[in-house]
């Protein structure tokens, strides 16, 4: 059972999922002080951002209230802090506000790609957003607690920007439906992983600055050859461990030649923020690439009016299919009677539409059973795998009545369609591939719906009893 946490017009639902929500992560940050002030993660402000990326219509001043209520109820009975509480929470809320601001019009314009599309919007609403709540926070902070404002400002600044880069681009990643977890079983999926993992330790042990940069090359590895829900997480994963490894010293990275008063975990921080952007950014780009080869390959594969196979489609689909020189298939070949004559009544127009309609008639008839492709113009196949001759002639008889029982609407008009259709069937023989067994099958057909066009069409040539077998055609 799913529960919805949020919808769009339960603004006492949302407002309380939201108090919630962010009350718990509150809670949790609270708890991982070092022992210091601030938390050495502060993640409720990344979260809660991307809630309401995600959900653009809590984007309204009543749920920031919700928001801040929450942060300051955790801050003033779990910390025993008064006027702090609501101080210090106007930083938190600040980076809230702003990030969604920046994000929120790009994740809405980028709906269809199930993902924010550029690495580099994140960067900057994280780096402004980060820029304003550490100038208030810092302020506020040493109001309240007598630390020197450089230092302060360098903690928030550091904490916020690199745990918005962490967090964001994983919880802004929304085709995780589409992944399967199966797919890490290869090796050239779980040895990028496995890379990280193994960097992690060499970094622990060898220490310094550059030990922060050893899993880079890895965790582009898993750019390259990993989906983006996978590589956010990883990036995720590897800059928290790094950060704690840091705080516990573990990784010691901290030198005897500070140019700048900082310390070693704000240092270790800026550096993972900078270490984050560059794999999700070439993981975003190994996407692009992705997408862009899987359209070229549907464009090609598809027709693009009838969004059925085309003639090349039909054949690169075969490549697939399980080859024997004993398996049987068929081929039914249809062609529009007098489709001419609709285009010259109707208009070109008309005529695309009762091509659109055949084809969804086809795959409603046919769609399960065998391939469906647009051979040209206005005909098309079918491709059956392990039919006996009746199962063929009954299911080309069943797309054919299911064209001419239910007429077409053509400018206002009723005007009954039908198809007449070419059989044949066989097995691969002396064959070698699937490719030439159906060009054999094709040339049959094409005759036997030649015969269906001289015999008066809307009908299907020849019945089963008649129907030839692969010794006659392959």
């Amino acid at each position: 059972m799913r529960v919805k946490l949020f919808a769009e017009y339960q603004t006492k639902t949302n407002a309380l999922s939201l108090f919630l929500i962010t009350l718990l992560f509150c809670f949790l940050g609270s708890h991982l002080r070092i022992p210091a002030e601030l938390s050495l993660f502060w993640p409720v402000n990344a979260i809660v951002a991307a809630v309401i990326v995600r959900h653009p219509w809590l984007h309204r001043i009543r749920y920031y209230l919700a928001c801040f209520a929450a942060m300051v109820v955790n801050d003033t009975v779990f910390s025993g802090w008064a006027w702090p509480a609501v101080t210090l929470n106007i930083a938190n809320l600040l980076f809230i506000i702003i990030s969604v601001s920046m994000l929120v019009k790009h994740y809405l314009r980028d709906s269809d790609r199930r993902q924010i599309n550029n690495a580099l919007r994140i960067f900057p609403a994280c780096l402004l957003a980060a820029f304003a709540c550490a100038s208030w926070g810092a302020l506020a902070q040493d109001v309240g607690f007598n630390a020197s404002f450089a230092t302060a400002w360098a903690d928030w600044f550091s904490e916020q920007f690199s745990t918005g880069l962490m967090l964001l681009p994983f919880l802004l990643t929304r085709n995780w439906r589409s992944f399967s977890f199966g797919e890490l079983l290869s090796p050239g999926k779980w040895v990028p992983l496995l890379s990280v993992g193994v960097s992690l330790v060499v970094g622990a042990m060898i220490g310094g600055a550059g030990s922060l940069t050893f899993p880079v090359p890895a965790l582009i590895w898993c750019a390259i050859v990993l989906p983006i829900p996978v590589t956010s997480l990883a990036i995720l994963l590897t800059g928290i461990t790094e950060i704690v490894l840091v705080s516990h010293g573990v990784m010691n990275i901290q030198g005897n030649d500070n140019l700048l008063s900082l310390s070693h975990l704000t240092s270790a921080r800026l550096g993972v923020a900078t270490i984050a952007i560059s794999p999700l950014i070439v993981a975003v780009s190994m996407d692009a690439v992705r997408q862009l080869n899987q359209r070229l390959a549907l464009r090609a594969n598809y027709d693009f009016l009838t969004q059925l196979l085309s003639r090349s489609g039909l054949y690169e689909s075969l490549k697939d299919e399980p080859f024997s020189s004993q398996r049987s298939v068929g081929v039914i070949l249809l062609d529009v009677d007098y489709f001419k004559t609709i285009n010259d009544n109707f208009g070109h127009d008309a005529g695309d539409g009762v091509l659109e309609e055949i084809a969804l008639r086809m795959k409603k008839v046919a769609g399960k059973q065998g391939r469906i492709c647009r051979f040209g113009g206005e005909e098309f196949a079918i491709v059956l795998f392990d039919a006996r001759p009746e199962q063929l002639y009954q299911l080309a008889e069943a797309v054919r009545q299911s064209i001419a029982k239910e007429k077409f609407w053509l400018q206002g008009n009723t005007v009954t369609v039908t198809v007449s259709s070419g059989l044949a069937q066989g097995t691969a023989g002396e064959e070698r591939d699937w490719h030439s067994v159906i060009n054999q099958l094709i040339s049959a057909a094409d005759k036997n719906l030649y015969l269906s066009k001289r015999n008066g069409r809307n009908q299907t040539s020849p019945s089963f009893r008649t129907l030839r077998l692969a010794s006659d055609v392959a």
